[in-house]
């Protein structure tokens, strides 16, 4: 008798169906039916009636459930306390982060996750993503968070995709286009376009998409995506930022989104990297595994 064994008589004792209870575990149905009758040639006892359509506990099955149920949390609980502590060795993590999922999107997890792992001290080190691929790439950093890469190193770094990080075109609540509610994309260039630093992706990136060159002399580096924001609410340009990094903004009505009309998603992506050769601590893996299972689920709640 195995845990596996367990907790498939658990899952198909709540399911009341094996072919559930096989596509829940991703298994075959032969798999869970050969696990449960040697469970049953264990206990020397039949668990489940086969006279229905439905897999219900047999008065054996009922009295074997609370102690199957024990079983399974007391060796989920060892397991727990055992990489607890292991963590424990490893109780300060150092990230990088480049200011889009540093500030807007790190912090939220970085609560939930010391809530859930308070023995766990997670230094974020928010950076231009230049500067974060350089601190992951020289091994400063075991991992860095940052919006789209703009990086030709992919023999010495690894750079997965977790999330979606829509765009949106904001302006000053004054400002003409508010009275249209949509442009051209073309037309960002003959506006003073606002951008946080001379190096950012969003402006190649947006060229690219839309097809045209932004004036030189348009753009106007203001130093942070904050300093971006309060340069907008002033009427000293328009910009084109991560909707997460102005979400509070639009909802209060401070700032305006105007749409695109050309048929274009305007749309990044939020990365992580690592060295390629590096294995990473145990804690830092729990925090990676932690923040990309969030940040997963949350794109597919906007979704809906």
């Amino acid at each position: 008798m195995d845990l596996e064994t367990l907790q498939t008589f658990l899952l198909i004792s709540k399911n009341n169906s094996f072919t559930k209870t096989s596509e829940d575990m991703f298994c075959t149905q032969a798999a869970v039916s050969m696990r449960i009758k040697r469970l049953e040639k264990y206990l020397d006892c039949n668990l489940f009636s086969r006279k229905s359509k439905k897999a219900e506990l047999t008065k054996a099955g009922h009295l074997f459930l609370p102690y199957a149920q024990q079983i399974s949390n007391t060796f989920v609980n060892a397991k727990e306390h055992l990489l607890q502590a292991k963590l424990m060795e490893q109780s300060e993590i150092s990230i990088a982060s480049s200011n889009t999922p540093g500030t807007y999107m790190l912090p939220n997890i970085l609560f939930l996750f010391r809530q859930k792992y308070p023995y766990i001290t997670v230094v974020n080190n928010v950076q231009y993503t230049k500067n974060v691929i350089n601190g992951v790439l020289n091994k400063t950093y075991p991992i860095g968070i940052i919006s789209q890469p703009y990086f030709s190193d992919t023999e010495h770094i690894l750079c997965e995709p977790i999330l979606e990080d829509p765009l949106v075109v904001v302006v000053n609540n004054n400002h003409p286009w508010t009275n249209k509610k949509r442009i051209f994309i073309r037309e960002l260039k003959d506006e003073v376009f606002l951008i946080s630093n001379p190096n950012t992706s969003l402006v190649s990136y947006l060229e690219k998409v839309g097809d045209f060159k932004f004036v030189s002399n348009n753009l106007c580096v203001v130093g942070s995506i904050e300093a971006i924001k309060q340069s907008i609410y002033d009427n000293l340009g328009i910009s084109v930022i991560s909707e997460s990094a102005v979400k509070q903004e639009l909802k209060l009505g401070l700032l305006s989104k105007i749409h695109i009309i050309d048929d274009i998603r305007l749309m990044r992506h939020i990365y992580y990297i690592k060295p390629k050769d590096e294995t990473l601590p145990l804690s830092t893996e729990l925090f990676l595994k932690f923040a990309k299972e969030f940040m997963i689920s949350k794109g597919k709640e906007e979704v809906r």
